[in-house]
């Protein structure tokens, strides 16, 4: 919904990942970081509206955190993975407007 606040969080163990406002559409645009001690493995991407209690998820897979053989202080990994994340959520805010607009 317009200028409502979004929380994006990772299941199987909740983890909120962050809170975003979407804009006057209904689009909602951010980037998450998948912290290095979630467990490899399929999760549950969701972004769940703060009033209007409407979600969208989506699948991902978590791979395990391999660190580098030298330590240079950049992993790109993650960027990687909250980049995908920050895909999802702009798709997903893309949706939610979607879904609004035909049921008004």
């Amino acid at each position: 919904m317009p200028t409502e606040g979004v929380n994006a969080f990772l299941f199987s163990k909740p983890v909120k990942l962050g809170r975003f406002t979407a804009d006057a559409n209904g689009t909602v645009k951010g980037t998450v970081t998948i912290p290095k001690w979630t467990d490899p493995g399929k999760h549950y991407f969701r972004l769940k509206g703060v009033e209007s209690k409407r979600s969208l998820g989506a699948k991902i897979i978590v791979r395990p955190h391999r660190p580098h053989l030298a330590d240079t202080g950049e992993d790109r990994s993650l960027v990687m993975v909250g980049g995908t994340a920050a895909l999802l959520a702009l798709g997903a805010g893309t949706m939610m407007a979607v879904r609004r607009r035909k049921h008004n």
